[in-house]
């Protein structure tokens, strides 16, 4: 039974993490209509400015910030490619991607141990240290609040109107690529928080631990999505749902080699069940 509870446990950990991937996602996928592939880098830029900073005793409260202005630097890099070079979207997020692998390799190398350097877990006490969903919970609600609130002020609604109509944003005498600059910024800090939080709940940066985050992200989108098209909280449902198929397929003994596969296996049905509810709910 309480290996069972562990595991529970374990899912809804790693699923409130990720899900901060699925809200970067969201805002540039959906909202601002920009296929963002540079999210994936940033997530790895996260972890490696987290590791190196904590290994060189920087406190976490100021480590955090420090790597969301680094992913937001990496959002302000794919904005301007494509804003000033007229990069097209996907081109502008490989060439930031491709870059950033280099630099987290030159910030952290392949592999950085956090070791006993303190953390955001560390506010636990030592016999609450591994009930990490304590500190994850309240966190993560409070962000999926804040981007909540944020899509329903002003700047939210440009956000949308530069995803469905820019040329309203030029006769309201704004710049719509200020907007899909700021959007991507604000959506690649979020991809870097995320890494940050990995890495200090798993104790190691990897370089190869931000390979297919794009693509779990993606996953967890469609599933929440699958309960409902609005962004709340069936953006954290999605990601533990996609976390739980994850973990079911270790438990079934299925090779971690395929997960990938699983995973662009589920992202498949799940957008062939979509237009097909779409087709019958259209008759």
């Amino acid at each position: 039974m309480m290996s069972e509870l562990l595991i529970m446990q374990g899912i809804i950990e790693r699923g409130l993490i990720f899900s901060v991937c699925i809200m970067a996602i969201y805002l540039t996928s959906r909202i601002i209509k920009f296929d963002d592939l540079s999210l994936e880098g940033s997530f790895g830029l996260g972890g490696a400015t987290m590791a190196l900073l904590l290994s060189n005793n920087a406190p976490w409260f100021i480590a955090l910030p420090l790597v969301m202005i680094s992913g937001a630097i990496a959002g302000l890099a794919t904005g301007l490619l494509h804003t000033k070079l007229k990069l097209n979207n996907l081109i502008s997020g490989i060439v930031v991607t491709t870059a950033l692998f280099s630099i987290n390799l030159k910030i952290a190398g392949s592999n950085m141990v956090v070791g006993s350097k303190s953390t955001i877990f560390n506010t636990l006490s030592p016999d609450m240290i591994h009930l990490k969903i304590i500190v994850l919970l309240p966190l993560i609600t409070l962000l999926l609040l804040t981007m909540k609130w944020l899509l329903n002020t002003e700047y939210g609604f440009l956000f949308y109107a530069v995803g469905d109509n820019p040329q309203m944003l030029t006769n309201l005498g704004k710049d719509p690529h200020q907007y899909i600059i700021g959007a991507l910024m604000i959506s690649n800090a979020l991809t870097a928080l995320s890494g940050a939080l990995f890495v200090q709940y798993v104790g190691y940066f990897s370089i190869w631990a931000s390979v297919g985050i794009l693509i779990i992200a993606l996953a967890g989108l469609i599933l929440s999505e699958a309960i409902s098209p609005k962004f709340s909280t069936n953006i954290i449902i999605g990601a533990i749902i996609y976390q739980a198929i994850i973990t079911a397929t270790f438990e079934f003994n299925v090779d971690p080699e395929w997960n990938k596969l699983i995973t662009a296996f589920l992202i498949i049905v799940m957008i062939i069940l979509k237009q097909q509810t779409t087709f019958f709910n259209r008759k």
